[in-house]
């Protein structure tokens, strides 16, 4: 007989395996593993709930190369990103990243709680989009590639008043814009500044609320600065942009 664990994850996709089986990808305390869960794609399986993605689950599985989901029970459901259509696509694109840098990043259960907290605000909220715009800003310090918010990246002094070098990976005064070019404008940056440094659980849907009545978009911003600083251009949100 297979020995047991008992985890607690999210389970981020769901694929066709092997005859009625699925391969689900979870995101776990421990990191990403995928476990094989059969039977799920039988009419009538009991299982079949759990491959209706995302879902917060505490589950029993074996422990092997290759684990087999033996039992679970369901904690989080996200049931209105599920019936949203927009919300839908915003999470194929945080589910991406999660895919790709989860492995590079040493504390994985900050990931986790990071990730749980971003997907309830998301199921919750109305603006969606910035929820999208504070995960993938977040995202940028545990993946190792923060921009400089807090001083001049050429002559080190503070200011709130400062535009964004994407050439130089943060933040420029007023007095060093003279010599080296922005980017972008001290309003954008100072927006950016507030969705990098709040803490999420301060955030609510008033603010949410707020920096979208701002009418900013950082989709050029963060897309440029993951393509420059990572390489990694997101295929879901060309997707997206055809769609919209």
């Amino acid at each position: 007989m297979k020995e047991l664990t008992k985890k607690k994850g999210i389970i981020l996709t769901s694929k066709d395996y092997k005859e009625n089986a699925r391969l689900l990808t979870i995101l776990t305390e421990d990191g990403l593993e995928n476990a094989i869960l059969r039977g799920a794609n039988k009419i009538n399986s009991k299982n079949k709930k759990f491959t209706i993605i995302p879902v917060e689950v505490e589950y029993v599985r074996t422990i092997s190369t290759l684990a087999t989901f033996t039992e679970g029970y369901i904690t989080n459901n996200f049931i209105n990103l599920k019936l949203d259509q927009n919300k839908s696509l915003i999470y194929l694109a945080i589910v991406e990243k999660i895919l790709a840098f989860t492995d590079s990043i040493d504390d994985k259960l900050q990931m986790y709680e990071f990730v749980n907290k971003i997907l309830t605000l998301l199921d919750q909220t109305k603006y969606p989009i910035v929820v999208l715009y504070l995960f993938e800003i977040k995202l940028l310090y545990l993946i190792g590639i923060a921009p400089i918010l807090n001083s001049c990246v050429i002559c080190h002094t503070s200011s709130d008043d400062c535009g964004f070098s994407l050439s130089l990976g943060g933040i420029i005064c007023n007095s060093c814009m003279i010599k080296y070019p922005i980017d972008y404008d001290a309003n954008t940056t100072k927006v950016f500044k507030y969705l990098y440094f709040i803490k999420l659980d301060k955030v609510d849907e008033k603010f949410l609320e707020l920096i979208d009545q701002t009418k900013l978009s950082f989709t050029k911003l963060i897309d440029s600065y993951y393509e420059k600083y990572i390489d990694f251009s997101s295929k879901v949100k060309k997707v997206i942009r055809s769609v919209n």
